[in-house]
């Protein structure tokens, strides 16, 4: 069959290769003017160009596809066929209509339309990958398929090795279709996904994603882009190569750090180890080279931007509605959100709380209930924009985040709504109100909590008690009896919190119920059932010391712990040293 072939990269001077040597031959080559290339910049033909040159065959580059000139030599070559691979630019008319054009793209339509298919397949964990050759339509890559040939993708696969791979089989593929002309068969529209272009922040390592897909990004990348790592001074770092490093310091991720020979980045959820950098201006090397050189130890250990300044507000608003309900530790998109805390972002969540979707509601009041972090801005705003919002909100799991988001706002926000909530038939509400009542001086707030002490959510009486006990600088009658009340309580984590707050209180209501927590706990023991937490420990610990000097009570002895250096300048060693004295301890 005669053929022009129309292509530009790599990629498309190999298929030219295996197109050239059999009897499809191309008459014609069209590709891309000269441009600039490489580290140097320097003018140069594509590889296309080189290589049809090299193979004896006649080369046009037009600066524009569609001009008359190129089609007139197109039209002198007399196809039957055009050939399309990896162009650059898009085909339209007259050629669509003039000639049957077969498009050779490397991956399994309809899976990775455009520009890069094969590193997007890298990117998203794809186990295999593969040639389609598809009849050319006015759609991106959405023509009919009339052959698919597959390719796994290894576990070290980076987009150089896969490519070579794909070279191959798009060549073979392609000749395949041109001498068997198998049956053209539309697309499966449902299957449809989109390899938008690698831009400059694709590059960008990014904190907010699990290590395994960074890493993946980082393969996606070698040897022709590469990934890099911004550096607080402006530049940035190249990253060749990484491995998936276990787990992270930071929850949060966006922590760069030297942990001896290895350069760490924390991720969301793991750490990743840059295992081979290229710093800016030099050459590739081993990271453990680049730090044994000393560089400036700002450029080893430092944050990245909170505020992930490559996301526009309208991406990290729609990234934060579709995390909402993750398991992920850290929300990255929302966190970012209240980081930046400006007008834009305020506007943004308010007109969240408008929409339809509860979850677009729920982030919107979170937003507002943060804005600002580290140092909050628009306060009163967006208190009155919660405020508002409630009065018609319906959706329980959104009236428990506005109740969280006043608990940040704090004092004096919010007191209003917070009583009203507290007494709502959705423990997930009321336990938002519990929370964010906690701390406040108000008598109707302390009212509220004594209440809240008998609720039937064990989770909210251990937190409505945990508020009066430890939290409240009150010490009243009442505020004791609220306690005392739970002394008996079916919940260990509530009982605790009660003896707790009464010891600090020298009530010795406590102790039985002291004895009876210590003896599902035993002595000296780290977890046991009832303080199964560091908090729980240190309150049944602090309460037993403290009744222990209160009263004397011989049977506390063996339960005190140890007069040592851990507690030593503590809380808790004066208690302890007349709990000795008074028990006849050492």
């Amino acid at each position: 069959m005669r053929t022009v072939y129309l292509g530009t990269s790599d990629y498309a001077a190999a298929v030219l290769d295996r197109l050239a040597g059999g009897p499809h031959r191309p008459a014609l080559v069209v590709t891309r003017p000269d441009a600039r290339r490489g580290r140097g910049q320097q003018v140069g033909p594509p590889p296309v160009a080189e290589r049809a040159r090299e193979l004896g065959i006649e080369v046009i580059q037009p600066e524009r596809l569609h001009e008359p000139e190129a089609l007139d030599r197109i039209a002198a070559a007399a196809p039957e066929a055009l050939v399309v691979c990896a162009f650059g630019v898009i085909v339209k008319e007259p050629l669509l209509s003039a000639y049957e054009i077969y498009n050779v793209h490397p991956s399994l339509l309809p899976r990775w339309r455009g520009a890069a298919p094969i590193e997007r397949a890298i990117m998203a964990g794809d186990a295999e990958t593969g040639v389609s050759i598809m009849r050319l339509t006015e759609g991106l890559d959405s023509g009919p398929v009339c052959l698919a040939e597959r390719e796994p993708i290894r576990p070290d696969d980076d987009y150089g090795t896969l490519a070579a791979r794909l070279r191959d089989v798009g060549g073979a593929a392609l000749v395949r279709a041109l001498d068997e002309r198998p049956p053209f068969v539309e697309q499966d529209e449902a299957g449809v996904t989109y390899a938008h272009k690698i831009e400059a922040r694709d590059r960008a390592l990014d904190p907010t994603r699990t290590p395994e897909e960074v890493e993946r990004t980082v393969r996606a990348l070698r040897p022709h882009i590469g990934a890099r790592l911004p550096l607080p001074n402006g530049t940035f770092l190249g990253v060749v190569a990484a491995e998936v490093d276990g787990e992270t310091l930071a929850p949060a991720g966006g922590h760069v750090r030297a942990d001896g020979a290895r350069l760490l980045l924390d991720c969301n959820g793991g750490a990743l180890e840059l295992t081979e950098v290229q710093p800016p201006g030099g050459r590739p090397m081993a990271a453990a080279d680049w730090l044994r050189g000393r560089p400036d130890p700002a450029l080893t250990d430092f944050w990245l931007d909170p505020r992930l300044p490559a996301f526009s507000l309208e991406e990290l608003v729609e990234a934060a509605i579709r995390e909402w309900h993750s398991d992920a530790e850290w929300p990255p998109h929302m966190a970012a959100l209240t980081w930046r805390g400006d007008e834009t972002v305020l506007a943004a969540a308010r007109e969240l709380l408008t929409r339809e979707d509860p979850r677009a509601r729920a982030v919107g009041s979170y937003v507002l209930g943060q804005l600002g972090i580290p140092e909050r801005t628009f306060p009163a705003e967006s208190a009155e924009s919660l405020e508002r919002h409630a009065e018609e909100e319906q959706d329980a799991e959104v009236l428990a985040t506005i109740a969280s988001a006043f608990g940040n706002l704090g004092s004096p926000y919010g007191i209003e709504t917070l009583l009203r909530l507290r007494r709502h038939a959705d423990a997930r509400v009321r336990e938002g109100a519990a929370d964010a009542l906690a701390g406040r001086d108000d008598e109707r707030v302390f009212d509220a909590l004594v209440e809240l002490t008998s609720d039937p959510e064990p989770s909210i009486r251990d937190w409505a008690t945990f508020a009066l006990g430890t939290l409240s600088p009150q010490d009243t009658p009442t505020l004791r009896d609220a306690l005392a009340a739970r002394l008996g309580d079916s919940d260990d984590s509530t009982r605790i919190e009660a003896v707790h707050g009464l010891a600090l209180r020298g009530d010795t209501r406590a102790l039985d119920a002291v004895l009876d927590l210590l003896g599902e706990v035993g002595p000296h023991d780290d977890g046991g059932n009832a303080a199964d937490t560091i908090w729980k420990r240190y309150a049944l610990t602090q309460a037993t010391v403290r009744l222990a000097a209160l009263t004397g009570d011989a049977r506390l002895k063996m339960h005190l712990p140890a007069l040592d250096e851990r507690l030593v300048g503590t809380a808790i060693e004066g208690d302890l040293r007349r709990a000795y004295d008074r028990v006849g301890g050492d």
